[in-house]
């Protein structure tokens, strides 16, 4: 990018002022123009705003102009509808250069928040993943090959490969550190600005059918409306962070429980709660969970306690228990898939303040990337390759198989690999794509795509409660899923995590300066006091809210997705019951100026819990797979993900897809076809 004239120079030390602390220039503004290779973009509204400011200051030069004067003269830019875009991307970069960490940067704005990416006397680790076997050192034949290795195909990679069987894992994404995966509030997946370090890149294209119009979106696009589902050894859970719950028992009888409006597609599960009981137990010893027996476990009898502790309390559980306890609601600490102390050879969590979407510091976050896939690959029978996508699956009576493309020394290879089983765990958009562009499955294969509805509600409270100190969600009631209060299941309220200082300054409160002394005034001060309720509730699918193809096409050729997902009046429902009550808890806190936050609510297409593309149950007619994931019409083909869930609860969905995953896994194991003769070369 040019070098910002002095008029710009002046105008970002008034966006961010300087006085005992540093102001924007000083404070990051000056490094984030000279090395960041990002901000093409505003080149030409940059130019604009200078020659206005000029023509604006008169035969003064505006960086001579005093400070008071300058700031008379940008808020007049503002607020002209002609060059208010301007304004906007001076503002919007002198925000990220302040108060956003990026590799190589600690800008002053984190100081001036109190944010610290990685506590004091903290190392950061790099553990090993799986190793690449690489193109050349392909098989080709296995006796499974499973595509993705997020926590459905991680499982099934484990159990099948720890039964003795020969596994190929294919991961579309690159073998990447997780330094790679932390740290960047600019390419982090839920806050990136620029193209995401979690994937999946260019050349991934999806087509979003709004209702304005179609948009196409390539995979360093917008992630909220492109999906937040990460692309990475590990899929989502590399950067999740780890709420690990399980479904109540009316969540697999939706339909039962609740009928099924017009429009709508609810149906009950193929199977029940009791029937997945054992494997949520297996699931939480497995993966590693740290939980507490109590108000939030009252509903879904258990077999087995947590393998750890729950995480230690805070002044936000502190807070909102009290509150509750005034309420007469049930609380209890999250169940989260974190290492609240030493487990599995791995460090406890440093609770650092930037766990949500970004990779661990020191290994303590548990996905499928430092258990089943490492498990698998222990045994000796399991390979992965990188960088390859799956173009096509094949079933046949006697064998099946898949043709992928890889790089292999930056040259793309097409290559032919027979197996007796292919598992297809890519998840919830990229399972049906696949399926579909390989004629596999029947109609219900891609419809009835669906996430969760979430609420964010606001308030201030006396006293700052969440500093910045992981891992983010706390505490929760389950008070008001399945229950009275809020209709079609409800859903979760737990505590707003904190939110990273980029995110704050550019959506501060209303009422606050949008810049200037204010500004920064409130983000070193109030914005402590800000403090919010989070809910999560059920989501009810349609069969018009679905997964295509697309006419766009992929970097190998391939048609790319066409996402379609509508919202039912049932949905909105859930969603305004969660907010009144989520307002009426930090009332009960003690919150003032409590109000819901519009806009930022649920992504437009693929969300990030997207489920129920390739739903299972007993009958064709209204599923795509059977009870174990099997595609009606196929033999050798079984789904392993989300996308198998009919409907996706009222909390998050992770323990479920890898409770289910086991399930579908050990019986794949136990009714391995008949013909395999154990492929090993």
């Amino acid at each position: 990018m040019p070098v910002p004239s002095p008029t710009i120079r002046a105008a970002v030390d008034r966006i961010i002022p300087p006085d005992s602390r540093p102001g924007g220039w000083d404070g990051g503004v000056a490094a984030y123009f000279a090395d960041s290779p990002d901000l093409g973009w505003a080149d030409d509204a940059l130019a604009r705003l200078d020659a206005r400011l000029a023509d604006l200051a008169g035969g003064t030069a505006f960086a001579e102009l005093p400070p008071e004067r300058q700031d008379e003269l940008l808020a007049a830019v503002a607020a002209d509808p002609e060059g208010a875009h301007e304004f906007a991307a001076l503002r919007r970069i002198v925000f990220e250069g302040y108060y956003a960490a990026r590799e190589g940067a600690s800008p002053a704005g984190l100081a001036l928040v109190g944010f610290r990416a990685v506590p004091e006397g903290v190392e950061p680790v790099e553990p090993d993943l799986v190793p690449d076997v690489g193109v050349g050192g392909l098989r080709r034949d296995y006796d499974a090959i499973v595509v993705g290795s997020g926590p459905g195909g991680g499982v099934a990679a484990q159990l099948l490969a720890q039964a003795g069987r020969s596994v190929l894992v294919i991961e579309r994404a690159e073998r990447v550190p997780d330094r790679a995966l932390r740290g960047d509030h600019l390419r982090g997946k839920r806050n990136a600005v620029y193209r995401p370090t979690a994937g999946p890149g260019a050349g991934h294209p999806r087509v979003a059918q709004l209702p304005e119009g179609d948009r196409v979106l390539d995979g360093t696009d917008d992630a909220w409306l492109y999906g937040l589902n990460a692309d990475s050894m590990g899929g989502g859970t590399r950067i999740w962070q780890g709420m690990a719950w399980r479904f109540m028992p009316d969540d697999f009888r939706m339909a039962s429980v609740y009928g099924n409006p017009d429009g709508a597609s609810l149906v009950d599960w193929p199977v029940d709660y009791d029937a997945m009981e054992p494997y949520y137990s297996r699931a939480e010893q497995e993966l590693g969970v740290a939980g507490e027996e109590g108000a939030l476990t009252s509903r879904t009898p258990r077999s087995a306690g947590y393998p750890m502790p729950p995480f230690g309390t805070e002044p936000a559980r502190e807070l909102l228990a009290g509150a509750a306890d005034r309420l007469g609601w049930g609380w209890g600490p999250i169940p989260l898939a974190l290492n609240s102390v030493p487990h599995d050879d791995r460090p406890a969590c440093v609770r650092c303040p930037q766990c949500v979407g970004h990779a661990c510091p020191v290994n303590a976050k548990n996905g499928s990337h430092n258990t089943f896939l490492p498990r698998a690959a222990a045994t000796g029978n399991c390979d992965v390759l990188y960088d390859a996508e799956v173009v096509e699956v094949r079933d046949g009576r006697g064998e099946a198989g898949v043709t992928l493309m890889a790089n292999a020394s930056g040259e793309p290879v097409r290559v032919d690999v027979r197996a007796e089983v292919v598992v297809v765990a890519a998840g919830a958009v990229e399972t049906p794509r696949l399926l579909l562009a390989s004629g596999l499955g029947n109609d219900h294969v891609g419809r009835h795509l669906h996430d969760h509805r979430f609420v964010t509600m606001l308030g201030t409270v006396s006293e700052p409660v969440k500093p910045y100190i992981g891992p983010g969600h706390s505490v929760a009631t389950l008070d008001h899923v399945h229950g009275a209060s809020i209709p079609w299941g409800g859903g979760v309220l737990v505590d707003l995590m904190g939110l990273l200082p980029l995110t704050w300054a550019s959506n501060p409160l209303p009422g606050v300066p949008t810049w200037g002394k204010g500004h920064k005034d409130w983000m070193a001060g109030d914005r402590a006091n800000v403090f919010g309720v989070f809910g999560m509730g059920q989501e009810v699918p349609m069969p018009t809210s679905r997964v295509t193809l697309a006419d766009v096409q992929d970097r190998w050729g391939r048609p790319g997705a066409a996402l379609r997902k509508l919202v039912h009046r049932a949905s909105v429902e859930v969603e305004d019951g969660m907010a009144a009550r989520g307002e009426e808890w930090l009332l009960a806190a003690g919150a003032g100026d409590v109000f819901r936050q519009r806009g930022t609510a649920t992504a437009s297409a693929a969300g990030e819990h997207s489920c129920g593309t390739a739903r299972m149950g007993t009958d064709p007619a209204s599923s795509a797979t059977d009870v174990f994931g099997r595609p009606w019409g196929t033999s050798r083909i079984v789904v392993c993900d989300s996308s198998l869930h009919p409907t996706n609860g009222s909390v998050n969905p992770t323990l479920t897809i890898v409770a289910n995953a086991l399930r579908v896994a050990e019986h794949l194991v136990s009714s391995w076809p008949a013909s395999t003769a154990g492929r090993t070369a």
